[in-house]
C-alpha cells in the first residue's frame, strides 16, 4: 500500500498544480462466488478489484489522463492474504492533443478502446489514436497498437492497424477495418468489419459482420460471421436476444471481452471470471460455432429489478441464470445476486452461485 501512495501522491499533485480542470472518476468492485469446475469438483472465491482514473485540462486544447487499477484481489492469495502486497497496474497514461481549427485529436500513450461489441477489443493499448471529424456526420478513428514488442532487436513485434469509420444518422452505420502483423511467425490479418443499429420504438437491434483473411506464409484462410444484439422494452419487462455466429476459422481478436450474458459458457454482466468454457470460441474454431441467447428483465420496484437468461453454445452445452439487482445508493452503489446451471454436452452438470457490489463514481 506505501508504494501505491508514492505513485499516486506526485501524480495527484503535479495534475494539480498545472490543471485547469480536474476530474476524479472509478470503480470499487467486490463480488463473491461459489461453484463447480469441468471435473465437478466444488469451490468458490471472493475477490475485489479498485478503478481509478485522474483527467486533467492543462489548456484548451491538451489534456492528460492516468488510471490505475489495484486488484482483481482473491481474498487469501497472494496481495489478499494477510501480510501481503496489493497488485498495482497503471492502465492508462496518455496525453490528448486538440488539431485547433482541424476538429481532430491525437491520443498518445496508453489508451482505453472497443470495439462495438468487444468482439475483437476491449482492453488497453500502448499506441497512437487519431480521432477526426469530417462534416457533421462523420467520425473517424485511426489508431496503430503496439501488442508485443519483444526484444527490441529482433523482428518478432506484433502490431496492430486500425481504422474506423461511422456515420451519425437516424439509422447509425458504420465500417472497422483492422490489419495485423505477426513478425514472429510471419503471420498477418486483414478484417473487415461493417455494422449499424436501429431504433423503432420499443425495439431496437445492434448488427455487426466481419470477413477476415488470415494469411501465414504462403496459406491464406477465411473466415466470417457476425453477432446480433437486440432489444424491446415493454415497460413492465425488457426482452433481449443475442446471437453469435462464426465460421471455420472465426475472427482474428487482440483483446475481446464479448459478453453473451451467461456466466458458465460465456462472459455475464456481473462476473467475467467463472466461464469455464469460454475461451474466445469465434477465434480458430474448426467449426461452426454459434452462441445463442435469450434474456429478460423485470423491474420490480424503482430500486428492484429481477433478470435471467437462457442459451447455448453449439457442441458445447445449455445454461440457465436468473437473479435480482438492487440500487442501494442511486446512481452509486449497486448490488446482485444470481444463480446459474449448465449442462454440458459431456453431461457434466455446472453450477454457480454469485453476488456482486459495485460503487461507480
Amino acid at each position: 500500500m506505501k508504494k501505491i501512495i508514492l505513485v499516486l501522491i506526485p501524480l495527484l499533485v503535479l495534475t494539480g498544480l498545472y490543471a485547469v480542470e480536474f476530474d476524479i472518476s472509478g470503480q470499487n468492485r467486490a463480488r463473491a462466488a461459489i461453484y463447480n469446475n469441468a471435473a465437478e469438483v466444488d469451490g468458490g472465491h471472493i475477490d475485489n478489484r479498485f478503478n481509478i482514473g485522474f483527467d486533467s485540462q492543462f489548456h484548451q486544447n491538451l489534456s492528460f489522463r492516468v488510471a490505475a487499477e489495484i486488484g482483481d484481489i482473491i481474498w487469501g492469495n497472494g496481495g489478499g492474504a494477510i501480510g501481503t502486497d496489493v497488485a498495482f497496474d497503471i492502465k492508462e497514461l496518455n496525453f490528448n492533443y486538440n488539431i485547433e481549427g482541424n476538429d481532430a485529436n491525437i491520443i498518445v500513450g496508453q489508451q482505453y478502446w472497443m470495439d462495438k461489441m468487444g468482439l475483437v477489443m476491449d482492453d488497453t493499448f500502448s499506441g497512437i489514436m487519431l480521432q477526426k471529424q469530417f462534416g457533421d456526420a462523420i467520425d473517424a478513428e485511426f489508431a496503430w497498437m503496439k501488442v508485443k514488442e519483444g526484444p527490441r532487436n529482433l523482428k518478432d513485434d506484433h502490431d496492430v492497424f486500425m481504422a474506423h469509420a461511422k456515420m451519425d444518422m437516424e439509422m447509425p452505420i458504420g465500417m472497422y477495418l483492422f490489419f495485423g502483423n505477426y513478425e514472429d511467425v510471419d503471420a498477418s490479418n486483414l478484417t473487415f468489419m461493417p455494422y449499424l443499429s436501429m431504433e423503432m420504438g420499443p425495439a431496437g437491434f445492434d448488427a455487426i459482420a466481419f470477413i477476415d483473411m488470415q494469411m501465414q506464409n504462403d496459406d491464406t484462410e477465411m473466415g466470417f460471421g457476425g453477432a446480433i444484439k437486440a432489444k424491446m422494452d415493454l415497460d413492465m419487462l425488457e426482452l433481449g436476444a443475442d446471437l453469435l455466429l462464426a465460421t471455420e476459422n472465426g475472427l482474428s481478436t487482440v483483446s475481446p471481452w464479448y459478453q453473451n450474458g451467461l456466466y458458465i459458457y460465456g462472459i455475464g454482466k456481473y462476473h467475467d471470471g467463472l466461464n469455464l468454457y469460454w475461451n474466445t470460441p469465434y477465434e480458430g474454431n474448426a467449426d461452426m460455432f454459434m452462441s445463442a441467447v435469450g434474456s429478460l428483465r423485470a423491474p420490480v420496484s424503482e430500486k428492484i429489478a429481477l433478470f435471467g437468461a437462457f442459451g447455448f453454445l453449439t457442441d458445447t452445452g445449455i445454461e440457465m441464470n436468473a437473479g435480482m439487482e438492487y440500487e442501494l445508493i442511486p446512481d452509486l452503489l449497486n448490488m446482485a445476486a444470481y444463480g446459474a446451471y449448465g449442462i454440458h454436452d459431456d453431461d457434466t452438470n455446472n453450477y454457480i452461485l454469485g453476488t456482486s457490489m459495485n460503487i461507480e463514481f
